[in-house]
C-alpha cells in the first residue's frame, strides 16, 4: 500500500519541507515533492531510520519537537505575556533614542512610528505603524568602516559640500586645485573622478549612489522591514481558473454550502468574488474570476494576486481554448496549479484525456512523474471536495505563506462599483497589515477613509486581516479595479498621494513602454532583457507547431524565445491583454486580429505581427534575438602622438603642444597616456587644435594642440596613443 510523503510528515510532526530534506540528505530516498507516494520497503526505511534517531516513543513525540525546535533558526517564544513584556521594553527604549535623532520639518516632527508631533512639550500619543514618512532622516552620507571614512556622492556635489563631508578646510582642497592646474571656487561642482582622487589624498574612498525611483505609495509612506517576530502564517489565496461551463462558480458554491449560481445572469460569474472558507481550522481564501472570454482582463487579476491556482477542466470536456488562456495566465503571474478534474460523476467522464490532453501545455501530473497535483471531485454531488482542500492547505504550507498583521494595511482592488443608495463600494483583498474602520486609504486616483466593512457573508466587521477579503465603503470615488491600496497616515499626506499618482499616469500615457521587435536592441541599453516573450497564432494546430518548433530553435545560452501561448485561430482581445500583462510580442501565421483586437492593441501599444510566409517570421525573430546578444568591441588602432612641451592655461588646466609621429587622431578618439610605456591614464580627448582653431582630425607629420580629459598630471615626453572602440556586429550562429 502506498503512502503520501506529507502523510507521514504529519506522523512525525514534521512541516513537508524538513521531512524532504530528511529524506533527500540522511535517509536517502529521492522524491520529487510532498505529494509523491512512497511503497511498503521505502516507509519501512522511514520508519527504521526514525527508530533508531530515538525520534518515536510511546504516547510521546518530545524527541520531534526537539529536532524541530533545533532546526529553528530563531528560538520560539513560549509565553505570549513575556513576550509583550519585551516588545514593550524594547519599544519604549527605541522611541527614547528616536526622540534624540527626530527631524524637524514646517514645525512637524516624524518619529520613525510615522507619527507626525506638533513642537510642543507633551507628545501625542499615535498607533503603532510600520510605515514612515519621507521627512525621516535618510541615510547619512559619511560612514565609517573599519577607520576608513567613506562619502556618499550622489548627483551632484559642490567643492564646498565635499570639503565639509571630508572634513577638511574648502581652501586646502582648491589650492590643491590650482597647483595641478584647474581653477575652482567653493561653489563649484565637483566631478565622480575629482572626489575620487581628492579622498585618496586624505585617506577617504567615495562610493556613488545611485538614485532609486519609488513608487508612488513608497514616495510617501516607506515601508520597514519585517520584523521575524510579527510574520505569522496566514491563509492562502486560491484563484479558480478555467474554461466556461467547466463548474468552477459550482464547485466554488459546492465548497461555501451557498448558491451563487442562480443569482446570475445565464449561470456565468459576472464580477470578480473574493470568499473564504475553513478547513481543519485553517481559512482558505478563494478568488472566483470569470470564465467567459469577454472577461480575460479580469481572470487577469485575478492571477497576479493569488498564491495558487485551481485549474477546473471538466472531465467529460477536457481542454478547452479557456482553459489553454487560464494556464498561460497562471504562468505569467508565476504561481503553482492544481487541476480539479470536475464532473467525475458523469458517465462519459475521462480523467485520463484530461492528463493526455494538458500534458501537451507542459501541465504533468504528479503521477506521471510532473510536479502538478490532480485532484478528481463533483462539484454536484460534492464528492472529494475535503481533497481538494487538503491539497490545498498541503501547497500552501510548502510555499511558507507568512503576513505581518501589526502594520498599516495593503491591498488589491478586484472589483469596485457604484451603489446608487450608498456611494462607491470596492472589493478589496488585504496582502499586508490590518485594514480598520476610521482609515484613511488611497487607491489609484482615489482617497477616502474606511466608513464600514463587510465580510464575504455580508457581515459587518471591525477590521480585515491578511488574505481576507473585505467590501470597503467610503471611497470618495470608485477605485479602478486592479490599483493598490494604501493606509495612509491621514488626509493630508493621501491628497499629496492622489495628486502624484494622477500626474504619473499622465506621464505614463505619453511615454508608456511598448516592446516591438525594432526597438529591442535600443531597450537593451536601459534594460536586462534576455528573453523574447512570443504569443503565437496561426491558421491551423499543424501550423502552430511548426511554427514554434522553428522559433524554440532559435534560442542559445545568451538569449531565449519563450512561447507563453500558442493556439490555432484569430488574434482575440484574450491574446491583446495577455501580452500586454506579459511583455510579449504577438505572431500571427495565415490570421488576422478581430476589429476589436485592432483597436486593443493600438490602444494598449501591443505590435503584432502577420505573414503569410514562415521563413518571414522566423527572420525577423532570428534579427531581433541578435540584437538582444551582448555586444563586442574590438579596439582599432589610429595613432600615437608625442608630446612635446606641457603648457599651464589658467582656468583651462595643462594643455600639451605634440606632434602626430604615427597615423592619425580624431577629436573623438579614445586615448591612453603612455609614459616609459606604461599606461598611465585611459580616457577621452577634452579638446584638439591646429594652431588657434578646433580640429576634427590631425594626421602624421602635424603639430597639433591637445587637452585631456579629467586629467592634468602630463608631462614632456609622454606619448598618447588614440584607439576607438568598434562594435562587431553579432549573429545567432
Amino acid at each position: 500500500m502506498k503512502v503520501r510523503v506529507h502523510e507521514l510528515a504529519k506522523k512525525y510532526e514534521l512541516k513537508n519541507k524538513e521531512f524532504l530534506e530528511i529524506l533527500k540528505k540522511d535517509i536517502g530516498v529521492s522524491v520529487t515533492s510532498h505529494l509523491s507516494n512512497l511503497d511498503e520497503d521505502q516507509v519501512k526505511k522511514i520508519d527504521d531510520y526514525f527508530a533508531k534517531m530515538n525520534m518515536l516513543k510511546v504516547e510521546t513525540v518530545e524527541p520531534v519537537k526537539m529536532y524541530k525546535e533545533k532546526k529553528e533558526e530563531k528560538p520560539i517564544r513560549k509565553i505570549i505575556d513575556e513576550e509583550d513584556e519585551v516588545e514593550e521594553g524594547q519599544k519604549n527604549n527605541k522611541k527614547s533614542k528616536i526622540q534624540q535623532k527626530t527631524k524637524k520639518n514646517n514645525n512637524i516632527t516624524f518619529d520613525e512610528d510615522g507619527n507626525s508631533h506638533k513642537n510642543k512639550s507633551k507628545k501625542k500619543k499615535g498607533r503603532r505603524t510600520d510605515f514612515v514618512l519621507k521627512t525621516v532622516e535618510a541615510t547619512p552620507d559619511v560612514v565609517e568602516e573599519d577607520g576608513i571614512k567613506i562619502i556618499k556622492f550622489r548627483g551632484e556635489l559642490t567643492l564646498g559640500d565635499f570639503a565639509e563631508k571630508l572634513g577638511v578646510n574648502s581652501g586646502e582642497i582648491i589650492k590643491k586645485l590650482f597647483l595641478k592646474g584647474q581653477m575652482l571656487t567653493i561653489n563649484s561642482p565637483i566631478t565622480l573622478e575629482m572626489a575620487e582622487e581628492l579622498a585618496g589624498e586624505y585617506d577617504a574612498l567615495v562610493e556613488e549612489e545611485q538614485e532609486v525611483e519609488l513608487d508612488f505609495g513608497e514616495k510617501f509612506a516607506l515601508e520597514i522591514e519585517d520584523r521575524e517576530a510579527d510574520l505569522k502564517e496566514r491563509p492562502p489565496v486560491i484563484t479558480i481558473m478555467g474554461h466556461v461551463d467547466h463548474g468552477k462558480t459550482s464547485l466554488l458554491d459546492a465548497i461555501r454550502t451557498t448558491n451563487v449560481v442562480e443569482g446570475e445572469a445565464g449561470g456565468i460569474t459576472q464580477k470578480i468574488g473574493a470568499y473564504q472558507v475553513v478547513k481543519d481550522g485553517k481559512r482558505i481564501t478563494f478568488i472566483d474570476t470569470p470564465g467567459h472570454e469577454a472577461f480575460t482582463d479580469m481572470r487577469a487579476r485575478g492571477a497576479q494576486v493569488t498564491d495558487i491556482a485551481i485549474l477546473v477542466v471538466a472531465a467529460d470536456d477536457g481542454v478547452m481554448p479557456q482553459t489553454v488562456e487560464a494556464i498561460s495566465h497562471a504562468k505569467v503571474a508565476k504561481v503553482p496549479i492544481i487541476v480539479a478534474v470536475n464532473k467525475i460523476d458523469k458517465p462519459e467522464a475521462n480523467p485520463m484525456k484530461v492528463k493526455q490532453e494538458l500534458m501537451e501545455h507542459g501541465i504533468v501530473s504528479v503521477e506521471w512523474g510532473g510536479d502538478v497535483e490532480f485532484v478528481e471531485v463533483s462539484a454536484k454531488k460534492k464528492i472529494n471536495l475535503d481533497g481538494l482542500l487538503d491539497t490545498i492547505l498541503i501547497t500552501s504550507e510548502i510555499l511558507e505563506l507568512k503576513g505581518n498583521v501589526r502594520k498599516r494595511a495593503k491591498g488589491v482592488v478586484l472589483e469596485s462599483r457604484l451603489d446608487p443608495k450608498i456611494g462607491p463600494i470596492a472589493d478589496i483583498l488585504v496582502q499586508e497589515g490590518t485594514l480598520k474602520i476610521g482609515d484613511v486609504i488611497v487607491a489609484g486616483e482615489v482617497q477616502g477613509k474606511v466608513k464600514a466593512l463587510l465580510n464575504d457573508k455580508g457581515e459587518r466587521v471591525e477590521n480585515a486581516i491578511v488574505s481576507q477579503p473585505v467590501e470597503v465603503i467610503g471611497f470618495n470615488n470608485v477605485p479602478d479595479a486592479g490599483d493598490t491600496m494604501y493606509v495612509i497616515q491621514n488626509e493630508q499626506h493621501a491628497k499629496r498621494i492622489v495628486e502624484e499618482v494622477r500626474k504619473e499616469r499622465k506621464i505614463q500615457e505619453t511615454t508608456k513602454k511598448t516592446i516591438s521587435l525594432e526597438s529591442l536592441s535600443d531597450q537593451l541599453k536601459h534594460e536586462d532583457l534576455k528573453e523574447l516573450n512570443l504569443i503565437l497564432r496561426a491558421d491551423s494546430k499543424g501550423s502552430v507547431d511548426a511554427l514554434r518548433d522553428s522559433l524554440l530553435k532559435l534560442s542559445n545560452d545568451e538569449v531565449a524565445v519563450n512561447i507563453i501561448q500558442a493556439a490555432s485561430g484569430a488574434i482575440t482581445e484574450s491574446d491583446i491583454k495577455l501580452a500586454e500583462a506579459a511583455g510579449a510580442i504577438i505572431i500571427g501565421f495565415n490570421v488576422r486580429p478581430t476589429t476589436k483586437a485592432l483597436k486593443e492593441a493600438e490602444a494598449s501599444k501591443v505590435e503584432i505581427r502577420t505573414s503569410g510566409i514562415i521563413y518571414h517570421i522566423i527572420e525577423d525573430i532570428e534579427k531581433a534575438l541578435a540584437g538582444m546578444l551582448d555586444p563586442e568591441f574590438k579596439e582599432e588602432y589610429q595613432g600615437r602622438i608625442e608630446i612635446k612641451k606641457v603648457f599651464k592655461v589658467s582656468k583651462v588646466g595643462n594643455i600639451a603642444g605634440c606632434v602626430v609621429i604615427d597615423g592619425k587622431v580624431k577629436n573623438d578618439s579614445n586615448i591612453r597616456i603612455l609614459r616609459d610605456n606604461v599606461v598611465i591614464y585611459e580616457g577621452k580627448l577634452a579638446s584638439l587644435k591646429r594652431f588657434k582653431d578646433d580640429a576634427k582630425e590631425v594626421v602624421a607629420g602635424q603639430e597639433c594642440g591637445l587637452g585631456v580629459e579629467n586629467f592634468n598630471d602630463i608631462k614632456d615626453g609622454d606619448v598618447v596613443e588614440a584607439f576607438e572602440m568598434v562594435e562587431i556586429k553579432r549573429t545567432l550562429k
